[in-house]
């Protein structure tokens, strides 16, 4: 899928994202999502004990799974 089908998706959501944001948007747990970030797959910007993640990091990291889908 192209970055504009994420972008047109993710259009009502903040640029800059929690995690529990992106457990929701992925349909995920919480626990999943900050395996995602200590897993180092989601990079995430570090603000004090806060751990936010932009948009275009949760979308790359959409459209790099939805590729290893395709390609399996």
């Amino acid at each position: 899928m192209h970055t504009r089908y994420y972008r047109t998706m993710l259009k009502q959501e903040p640029e800059v994202l929690t995690v529990p944001d992106v457990a929701r948007i992925l349909r995920i747990g919480k626990n999943k999502a900050y395996e995602l970030v200590h897993s180092g797959q989601l990079e995430p910007i570090r603000l004090g004990k806060r751990i936010l993640i932009p948009k275009y990091t949760l979308i790359a990291f959409m459209m790099e799974r939805n590729q290893k889908e395709v390609n399996e």
